[in-house]
Formats: structure tokens, C-alpha cells, sequence
């Protein structure tokens, strides 16, 4: 499955449009009702959509990161795929001066252009808790090296409207 993100325009799956402004009958009608809570979810819950109070698409996000069946690519790079440090500078390069980075390395809002990326832990928190097993005699390197491979990458990436992270 091809998707691309387009900051402050649309994602595009598979040749589908889905526009940060789109009505939620329409994006039903290209993708179906999806699973609803306060959301949809589409694909097995690796893809969200949020809609304002008039109905409209404010939120898109994909939450599948390194190892889900759907990798967006961002700019040119896959984002689940790519660094998260080089995820981060590409970004930064597209956005200009306007990030929120008060989450320490586990989130970033690129206010500019309304992306935000997540991830459950840092390869600094990694390397701790890494220390820790070793001093408690419990290190396990293939379970070390899995958390820092996905401590490495971002878990989710999302873009919302104009303003979205302000």
C-alpha cells in the first residue's frame, strides 16, 4: 500500500484523496465506516481520522510506527522507517522555528506545518534502562536491542489543519 502525507493538505492512500478539511460522509464513502470511538479507525487501527464539531477532517494519524503494515512516507522518506533523529531535521528543515520539543525527545509538534510525531520511549531512556538490568543481573540483549531499534523510529505521525498544534 502506497500513502503519502502532505502537511496541511491531504494523505494520499493508494491513489485516494483524504483532505484535512474533507467531510466525514466523504471520507466514508472513499474508505468506509471504519471502527468509531471518539475517531475512526481504519486498517486494522493503524490509521485515525478526527473530525471538528462541524464534521470535518482536523486529524490524521498513523499509528502503526516500524513494524505496521502501513508506512507513510513524509517529504519523500518513510517516516516509521527512516531515523527519528533524521525524521526530526527533515522536518525542522520544512517547518522553520515553530517546534514544540517540551516532551524531551518523545514528542515534537512542527507547529508551521501541523505535524506531530510520538514515540513511547528514547534511546536514552533505552540506554538507562539498559544500565539497570545490567546492575540487577537481568540484561537480556535481544530485548535490548528491540527497544532500542524501536526507541530509534517514530510510533506515530500525524498532521492536522492549520493551527492544529497551537
Amino acid at each position: 500500500m502506497k500513502i503519502q502525507i502532505i502537511p496541511l493538505e491531504k494523505i494520499v492512500i493508494d491513489g485516494k484523496d483524504i483532505y484535512l478539511g474533507m467531510t466525514r460522509s466523504d471520507v466514508i464513502t472513499l474508505l468506509g465506516d471504519g471502527e468509531f470511538t471518539h475517531r475512526h479507525y481504519y486498517y486494522n487501527n493503524e490509521m485515525a481520522i478526527d473530525y471538528d464539531e462541524d464534521g470535518k477532517v482536523e486529524f490524521i494519524e498513523f499509528l502503526g510506527g516500524v513494524d505496521g503494515t502501513l508506512q507513510p512516507v513524509i517529504y519523500g522518506k518513510p517516516a516509521f522507517e527512516t531515523l527519528a533523529d533524521d525524521i526530526v531535521s527533515i522536518l525542522s528543515d520544512k517547518n522553520g522555528n515553530e517546534i514544540d520539543d517540551r516532551e524531551n525527545g518523545y514528542s515534537y509538534a512542527f507547529l508551521n506545518i501541523s505535524v506531530g510525531i510520538y514515540r513511547p520511549t528514547t534511546p536514552k531512556g533505552v540506554e538507562e534502562d539498559i544500565e539497570e538490568m545490567k546492575s540487577d543481573g537481568e540484561y537480556d540483549v535481544e530485548y535490548a536491542e528491540e527497544e532500542m531499534r524501536k526507541a530509534s523510529h517514530w510510533a506515530t505521525i500525524g498532521i492536522g489543519v492549520k493551527g492544529y498544534y497551537m
